[in-house]
């Protein structure tokens, strides 16, 4: 998430790179919470959607904007209202195996 609100809008290899990374996550998250199936390609939207369509949207909604107006804002917000779900953000002692 830092990485995602830090990133300036002028590096785009880099901020659409983490704006994908922080889509997957979130969606697996949000979908894990909803006891729903998680896809990949077209049926990522699909089952997102599907498992919860308010947070699901956000996240939709706040990568688009990203890719179309360079805006990391929105979904930040809307994954991190997902890490609000399922407990809040992990800061100390995060490891990615």
């Amino acid at each position: 998430m830092d990485d995602l609100i830090d990133v300036p809008s002028t590096n785009r290899y880099e901020q659409l790179s983490l704006t994908d990374h922080t889509l997957r996550e979130a969606a697996h998250l949000l979908t894990a919470h909803h006891r729903a199936w998680t896809g990949i390609g077209k049926w990522l939207p699909r089952r997102l959607l599907s498992a919860d369509p308010v947070h699901g949207q956000a996240l939709l909604d706040g990568h688009q904007r990203v890719a179309e107006h360079a805006d990391t804002a929105p979904l930040a917000v809307a994954a991190e209202r997902v890490l609000d779900l399922v407990g809040g953000p992990l800061r100390e002692g995060y490891t990615q195996r």
